[in-house]
């Protein structure tokens, strides 16, 4: 974990936090009950051998908890609520689902209506284009290190070969997709944020625009293609968006150069096949092999990263170079459009390395000098 993104001033250790939150987790099942009577009920049946008291404790605390972390000035710091839902997971599974179908209904459904998991699991998706990004972050934290946590993130990236891994869990496949449709949100609301701040900077001098401290996009023709071959899963105040990019390219001179990249350690031509990952087209070796090397992408602008360290998320798993804007993670939700809040035209630059994805601080991983190539 990082305090800023000054490599110089990185402090991996981060003692005050670590002890902060590991008194937090010894002492979380003993809080008060801070939430209301109605919402504690916990089924005493399905948890035989354990204090209903204590129970009762936990469920409070750890859904007081998860409702604070939702303020976007509180940094999302969750170790020790994983810690404790994992524990009760490996005991108590169904308490683990009690509490989370508590957490879902009362913030994504905003009802405390009875209904089955299964049932929040399927209405949620259709409510997450309402929800705060802090809430979607929280949403993919607890989907990916809790629910799927017997899955590698890198599994859960490529999509591949997780179905029948996941067909024999309970509940498991519907979190798979609610995380995957979160995810899309997120990464929808980053590429609307960079279209309008592109748009912004076609019609300003970008040179005023840096000065003034604001966020400057990169990876627009990336996430052009993105849009390209995701256009059945795409909202149409996106697409629309979209357009006026196209259109603003053709009358003003690009920003940046096109969509043609080149690989980091051998110059072949890099195709845009996914946001997180490529592949180079490869050299032919003196032996007449085909080398190609595996990349990674930038999880903000979908650009290959280059060879300097970039910032690596504990979460997903991904990769970034260019950090996103901090209008991102403060994102009451998107509504009918998909522009950023007030039309705002421009995005301020984020004083933290955070996730766009996940929220959390980004950690240096990489060390200050070209790393060796990765052939696949």
């Amino acid at each position: 974990m990082v305090r800023n993104t000054d490599a110089e001033q990185l402090d991996p250790m981060y003692e005050r936090r670590v002890l902060k939150a590991a008194v937090q987790f010894f002492w979380i099942g003993g809080q008060l009950n801070l939430l209301p009577d109605n919402s504690l009920d916990v089924s005493k049946d399905a948890f035989l051998g354990f204090p209903a008291n204590e129970l009762v404790h936990w469920k409070s605390s750890i859904l007081w908890s998860l409702k604070k972390f939702e303020n976007p000035e509180k940094p999302l710091v969750t170790w020790d609520i994983i810690a404790a839902l994992l524990a009760f997971k490996q005991s108590i599974p169904n308490f683990v689902d009690e509490i989370l179908f508590k957490w879902l209904s009362v913030t994504y459904l905003d009802s405390s209506v009875s209904h089955s998991l299964d049932d929040v699991l399927i209405r949620i998706p259709q409510t997450l284009l309402t929800a705060t990004s802090r809430q979607l972050h929280l949403l993919n934290v607890i989907c990916r290190h809790v629910i799927l946590s017997q899955l590698m993130a890198d599994e859960i990236n490529s999509k591949a070969n997780i179905g029948p891994t996941v067909a024999d869990m309970e509940h498991s496949p519907l979190w798979l997709e609610l995380l995957f449709i979160s995810e899309r949100e997120l990464r929808e609301r980053l590429v609307g944020l960079s279209f309008s701040a592109f748009l912004t900077h076609m019609s300003h001098s970008a040179k005023s625009s840096i000065e003034s401290g604001n966020w400057s996009p990169v990876g627009v023709a990336q996430m052009e293609l993105w849009i390209t071959r995701n256009h059945d899963h795409i909202r149409v105040q996106l697409k629309e968006l979209a357009s006026e990019v196209v259109k603003a390219e053709r009358r003003f001179e690009p920003m940046e150069s096109g969509d043609e990249e080149q690989c980091i350690h051998c110059s072949a031509l890099v195709p845009f096949d996914s946001p997180d990952v490529a592949f180079c087209c490869g050299t032919e070796t003196v032996n007449g092999v085909l080398e190609k090397h595996k990349l990674a992408r930038c999880s903000t602008s979908m650009q290959v990263c280059t060879t300097t360290p970039s910032w690596f998320c504990k979460c997903c798993h991904r990769w970034t170079s260019k950090l996103a804007p901090e209008t991102l993670f403060t994102m009451p939700g998107y509504g009918s459009d998909v522009r950023p809040p007030a039309e705002s035209p421009t995005a301020g630059v984020q004083s933290k390395a955070l996730c766009p994805f996940c929220g959390i601080l980004l950690q240096r991983l990489l060390p200050d000098f070209l790393p060796s190539a990765s052939p696949v």
